[in-house]
This record gives structure tokens, C-alpha cells and sequence, in this order.
């Protein structure tokens, strides 16, 4: 039976107002550099296409991630042809922005996703490839207090799909694995990762028709997956 259902973040429970290559053109003008935010974007595509994951291999992060956003952030503005003097304070401005109020939105249909789970009293969590910025994201949205638990990767030094991340994530809300629905939008971190780990596992469709699946899903008959 399912106790808990934790959700991926980015690209399943929230997303962002503007693609990042427009924010990162944004906050370039207050350096005084005009950037072209659709030729920044491209650029982000490119670069995040072939750039690695964060090593986590060492164990939790412990400036969150902040060296690996400093790489991506110079490869984009590079492979978009600019340059932005003092770099450092830059990309501080920019990591700080994807933290503030009006850079993310909740996806429309989560309220109603949640509400029917607290309504059949599951437990709710999220398992996130993200950093410390997620506590602050959620607050401003007014849904940190949905969560009882919120696992990610940057605190944990694991990303998914790694059975570690979901390991601890059943640990922290002190289930069985097969008690946990766990729901994402990429394939192989958040299906696969979570089947593999033993949770039941729902990949949200690119027209999140299917979370109208949930409450089937959470039948104490139904099968994982």
C-alpha cells in the first residue's frame, strides 16, 4: 500500500517564469551588458546537452553546487559569444536570482494533485536534483509546508537516479520502499531511478494528463509503476 508520494521539483511540481538564457541576460544588464536573451538561451541548450552532472562522488556539496553552476554559467555566456567583467559578481547575481520570488511558478495543476492527496492522507515529499535554493523556492511559493520531507541531491551527495537519494528519502519518512509513489518528469532519473530502487514510479507525459492516475495508482491493489 502507499503511504507516501514524493515529487521530482523542477519540471514536475514547479518551473521557470523565463528560460534561464533570458535571466542570465537580465542580469547582465545590471553589469551594464546588453545580451541577446534568445542567443544566450540557444547557448545554455547547447552547453547543457554535453556538460557533466555535478560530482558528488565526495559526498554532500558543501557550497551547493555553486562551483558546477560557475562552470555552466561561463560555458553559456562564452558559447554565446560575450563576456561580462567582474564574472564573479555576475554569476553571484545570477545564482542568487533563481532564488528570488518571480523566477519560478508553481505548475497549475499541482494544487489540485495535492489536495486529493491530502484528502486520501498520504504523506508528501520531494526528491530533488537540486541545492539548498529548493527550501527558499518552495517557501516563496507557499508549499514548504506540504512537504514533510524534502531530499536533495547537494545535502545528500547523490543525485538520481542513485538508490542512494531514495534510500534516504524512505529512511527520513521511515517507510518501505514499495510504500512510496514516487513522480517525475525525466525517464531515467526519475522512473527508472525510483523502480529500481523499489518505489512504484509515475513519469509525468509531456501533457500531465496522467496525473490523473494517481488516486488508481494509490488502490492497495495496484502494482508498482
Amino acid at each position: 500500500m502507499i503511504r507516501v508520494v514524493t515529487f521530482d521539483a523542477a519540471g514536475t511540481l514547479i518551473r521557470l517564469l523565463r528560460p534561464p538564457g533570458f535571466v542570465y541576460a537580465e542580469v547582465a544588464q545590471e553589469f551594464g551588458c546588453s545580451l541577446d536573451g534568445q542567443n544566450v538561451q540557444n547557448a545554455f541548450r547547447t552547453v547543457w546537452k554535453t556538460f557533466p552532472p555535478p560530482d558528488e562522488s565526495d559526498g554532500p556539496s558543501h557550497d551547493d553546487d555553486r562551483d558546477w553552476w560557475r562552470a555552466l554559467v561561463a560555458a553559456t555566456i562564452a558559447e554565446a559569444g560575450y563576456s561580462i567583467e567582474p564574472f564573479d559578481r555576475y554569476f553571484a547575481s545570477v545564482y542568487e536570482r533563481f532564488a528570488l520570488p518571480g523566477v519560478w511558478e508553481i505548475f497549475p495543476d499541482i494544487p489540485r494533485v495535492i489536495a486529493e492527496l491530502q484528502r486520501l492522507s498520504v504523506r508528501l515529499g520531494v526528491i530533488s536534483n537540486f541545492d539548498r535554493r529548493l527550501y527558499r523556492i518552495l517557501e516563496d511559493l507557499n508549499v514548504h509546508r506540504v512537504f514533510e520531507h524534502v531530499v536533495i541531491s547537494s545535502e545528500i551527495g547523490a543525485r538520481k537516479p542513485a538508490g542512494r537519494i531514495f534510500e534516504v528519502a524512505s529512511q527520513q519518512f521511515n517507510v518501505k520502499p514499495d510504500e512510496v509513489l514516487h513522480i517525475g518528469d525525466d525517464s531515467e532519473a526519475d522512473f527508472e531511478g525510483a523502480r529500481s530502487a523499489g518505489f512504484s514510479a509515475l513519469l509525468v507525459d509531456p501533457t500531465r494528463q496522467n496525473l490523473s492516475q494517481i488516486p488508481l495508482l494509490l488502490a492497495p491493489n495496484a502494482c508498482g509503476g
